[in-house]
């Protein structure tokens, strides 16, 4: 059973179609900026402040980048050397390291809609109440709507909870801890700002309007609202292209400030659409932004200022795209990232040609995003390709970003390149899916160089979740002490997000970890044995349990049915390491928690989900039953038989051909475990019923696909025909045992010796169990002699030296028996739960063979099954005067 993960991808993304002819770059730009404490008594001057480094950043790919950054000189005044282009974007913000308790009050939040020659930005010390004034807030509210796209990732695959997961909490927090207020005191001071504006509403301008809606979380009436502001910059800038001929320089800057400002409306509106999950409106929305300015440029030509700015459209509108195939339904979604991922591949092929570096690495990422969307939903025989165009194109990308000259960029190449391989891994197979994880894991190593936990708390959290997730997956495909050596490195992993990932600060983000952390446990739980895997194990399981205090069935039900169906796995796995009455309890919670895992996933919405757990339910009702007795027994088994052909209403043969033998599989070793607790005509009806469900499923597990499943079914087929044969007689009985040991054959054409010794052991002992059950004892002793083989553990050698005594004494060969009954004397002793020889018993108390001594010889092998050393002994001390030639 496989537990179900949840793993946060941090996966920017940005591109635009470049549609018009190279324009020349425009000159460098210098920008004098002026830092001063305002936090001084007037009329005495604001005081500048020297030696702390200003910095320059946008947010492009949805990461920040930093384009231009310097020191203060002892009149507070540094240069910045600003990027060609970057002076027209309206996302651009001032950032202060260095000035201990002062932080920045003006402009609000350092950002800027425009970047002009001389800028001056005023510092107060934390906990100034004018740092929580109304342009703060709006600051608060505009930054976090930017930043929407980035949040829509945080919650891979689970669309149904993004809104859970983007709002203002993480915003508010991050305001607070960096401007010296308490979480609460910013929240509230947000509250009394909506409240100022709903009530000051004709004052308000449509913007203040737009946030306040943000605020309260009406996504809709804030996406109408930005829409509104927008119509209202359409109409300004019709307007004044009215009068451009007269006033064109004038005008044209106002057009563009208003062609800027429409963008970031738009923008703004477009992010609060994905708040409410209504993405494609969100692309219509950028869709008319692009419009705008396709025709602003066209209209001028030879303004790089408009050119500039409709690539920016055209970029937000390429993302947006992106997010829509990504949560479009499956009859879109392919269709909307192929297009997506051909026009990032354009755009970095034109980019290539203007010899633009950084955005053709910004265009390379974005095909990167959109294959590797692409990739996850196409069929498997498609998506190994993009799997492998995506991580090109990663790989292209960080060869102009580089640790050098832009760390956090190359981070998230890195990352970006990682996702890729990790895709891949999990749909190849053998060595080539553990080069694949590994690769992934030196790939979020490399990423975890730049996001540090102290400079990118959050990213570094997110990269250790992927990076224990890649290691986990590449220690479930190995072995021994690599896989124990991988799956703690996993956990080290995991333990480090969870520093950053704290319940109190990231609760959902806390509960994802968790998950992964108990699966990581389960794994290794799993794998180990002894006192160390129940460790493990429980371990598994009190992760799981902490999940469930925070997905709860009210809030997050999909989540929280995953997370009680991980927790079940975990006590099933303790429960069948158990015995008595701990294994009956363990087994019980697991039921129970597949049994919540139920109410919500049924079989009306969820049908595979309901099938899987259906599956498991059963196999936990099967090994509960196993180990309770009387009716209760019958009545675990008799539900475990349900839930497996519930499972089978969803698991057919014609669209789920290996779920469907895994299933018919699971259904005859229920079948077989009710048949071995009745007797008479309804014991040999289950066993019938069972052994047709394992020819079912050889229907599908062939020796040629499937060769380990098709000899463990062969294995299973030969244990139900084998126990029937021995309880049944006459001509049937040899039938039956006949069938069961060409079965047992078959099954040594892929349990061979060499590639799988204590399989190939089983599968020789069952042998010789129905060539002695069948009365067939010099083909019994041809067994035995295959079985001298030095493999055969010491555990085994009563078992099998019981066998031969018994073929030996039938065979009429007094003396062999006689030696063999002194092997067994001098051993002295069975080891525990190895055999079970009820059917043996049963053909010894028919057959002609056994009739002298029968007492001892049924006494011999009761003793044998139950592991009774001093019951042995007797029983041979019985046989003795017989066994005299």
């Amino acid at each position: 059973m496989q537990p179900w993960s949840l793993t946060i991808l941090l996966l920017g993304a940005a591109a635009f179609p470049l549609l018009a002819a190279a324009q020349p770059s425009p000159p460098q730009q210098n920008v004098v900026v002026t830092v001063a404490n305002a936090d001084v008594v007037p009329p005495a001057p604001p005081a500048p402040v020297k030696a702390v480094r200003v910095s320059l950043r946008y947010l492009a790919n949805n990461q920040i980048v930093t384009d231009a950054q310097d020191v203060t000189n002892s009149q507070g005044q540094t240069l910045l050397l600003v990027s060609p282009g970057v002076s027209q974007r309206g996302d651009l913000q001032l950032t202060i390291t260095g000035a201990g308790n002062l932080v920045i009050w003006q402009p609000a939040d350092g950002q800027l809609y425009a970047l002009a020659s001389k800028l001056t930005v005023a510092l107060l010390p934390k906990g100034s109440p004018a740092l929580l004034g109304p342009p703060q807030i709006e600051a608060l509210l505009r930054r976090t709507l930017l930043q929407v796209s980035t949040l829509q990732k945080q919650v891979h695959n689970l669309q149904a909870q993004a809104q859970n997961q983007q709002d203002l909490t993480a915003a508010l927090t991050a305001f607070a801890q960096l401007n010296g207020f308490s979480a609460d005191k910013v929240s509230q001071q947000v509250q009394i700002w909506v409240q100022n504006i709903q009530h000051q509403s004709a004052q308000a301008t449509a913007e203040q309007k737009a946030l306040a809606e943000f605020a309260l979380k009406h996504y809709a009436a804030a996406a109408h609202t930005f829409d509104q502001a927008a119509d209202s910059s359409q109409a300004v800038i019709d307007a004044t292209e009215a009068a451009a001929a007269a006033l064109q320089s004038a005008l044209l800057d106002k057009v563009r400030d208003q062609t800027r400002k429409l963008i970031s409306d738009r923008e703004q509106a477009a992010g609060a659409y994905q708040l409410n999950l209504q993405f494609h409106q969100a692309t219509q929305t950028l869709e008319s932004a692009a419009a705008v300015t396709e025709s602003e440029s066209k209209k001028h030509p030879d303004d790089q200022g408009f050119h500039e700015l409709w690539l920016r459209a055209l970029e937000k509108l390429a993302d947006a795209r992106r997010q829509e195939g990504e949560n479009a339904p499956a009859s879109l979604s392919l269709e909307l990232l192929a297009q997506s991922a051909s026009e990032f591949e354009s755009l970095a092929h034109d980019y290539a040609a203007l010899r633009d570096p950084m955005i053709e690495a910004a265009a390379e990422h974005g095909l990167g995003n959109a294959l590797l969307g692409e990739g996850e939903r196409a069929p498997s025989d498609k998506a190994m390709d993009l799997f492998d165009r995506a991580a090109l194109a990663y790989q292209r990308a960080l060869e102009i970003y580089t640790r050098v000259n832009s760390p956090r960029n190359a981070a998230t190449e890195e990352d970006g390149l990682a996702n890729a391989l990790t895709a891949e891994g999990e749909r190849a197979a053998g060595d080539k899916a553990i080069t694949l994880f590994d690769e992934a894991a030196q790939a979020y190593r490399k990423a975890l160089e730049a996001r540090t936990k102290a400079d990118s708390p959050q990213e570094w959290g997110a990269t250790q979740i992927n990076l224990g997730d890649a290691l986990v997956e590449e220690g479930a495909r190995s072995a021994g002490d690599n896989a124990a050596n991988l799956f703690a490195q996993a956990v080290e992993a995991l333990r480090h997000a969870l520093e950053v990932f704290t319940r109190a600060d990231q609760p959902q983000g806390w509960a994802a970890t968790q998950n992964n952390l108990g699966n990581v446990l389960l794994y290794e739980g799993e794998r180990a044995t002894g006192n160390n895997a129940m460790s493990l194990l429980n371990q598994a399981a009190q992760a799981y349990q902490q999940v469930l205090e925070v997905r709860t069935k009210a809030d997050q039900p999909q989540l929280w049915a995953m997370a009680e169906g991980n927790l079940a796995i975990a006590l099933k796995d303790q429960g069948e390491r158990s015995s008595g009455d701990m294994a009956i309890t363990l087994l019980d919670q697991a039921v129970h928690a597949y049994q919540n895992s139920l109410e919500v996933f049924t079989k009306a919405d969820l049908p595979q989900y309901w099938a899987q757990t259906q599956s498991n339910l059963g196999s936990a009702l099967r090994d509960e039953g196993e180990r309770a007795t009387g009716d209760k027994a019958m009545a675990l088994l008799d539900l475990a038989v349900h839930a497996y052909q519930q499972a089978l209403e969803v698991r057919t043969k014609a669209d789920l051909p290996q779920a469907w033998a895994q299933t018919q599989n699971n259904l005859g070793n229920a079948l077989l475990s009710e048949a071995l607790r009745v007797t008479g005509e309804k014991a040999m009806a289950l066993f019938d019923q069972s052994a047709e469900c394992f020819r079912l499923a050889l229907q599908v597990y062939t020796q040629t696909a499937l060769p380990n499943d098709w000899a463990r079914t062969q294995n299973n087929l030969g244990n139900v025909l084998g126990t029937e044969g021995e309880r049944d007689s006459g001509a049937r009985a040899t039938a039956l045992l006949d069938e069961a040991a060409r079965a047992y054959e078959e099954t040594l054409q892929v349990y061979t010796k060499a590639e799988l010794p204590m399989a190939w052991v089983g599968s020789q002992l069952n042998l010789e169990e129905v060539r002695l059950a069948s009365g067939r004892f010099d083909e019994c002793l041809h067994q035995v002699d295959i079985l001298t083989d030095p493999i055969l553990p010491a555990s085994l050698v009563p078992i099998r030296d019981t066998m031969k005594l018994a073929c030996q004494w039938a065979a009429g060969d007094k003396n062999a028996a006689s030696r063999s009954a002194k092997g067994l004397l001098a051993n002295g002793s069975v080891a525990p739960g190895l055999w079970d020889f009820t059917g043996v018993v049963s053909r010894l108390s028919a057959s002609p063979a056994f009739a002298t001594g029968r007492p001892a010889w049924i006494a011999l092998f009761t003793a044998i099954q139950n592991s009774d050393s001093a019951g042995m002994i007797a029983a041979l001390h019985q046989l003795e005067p017989l066994l005299q030639p």
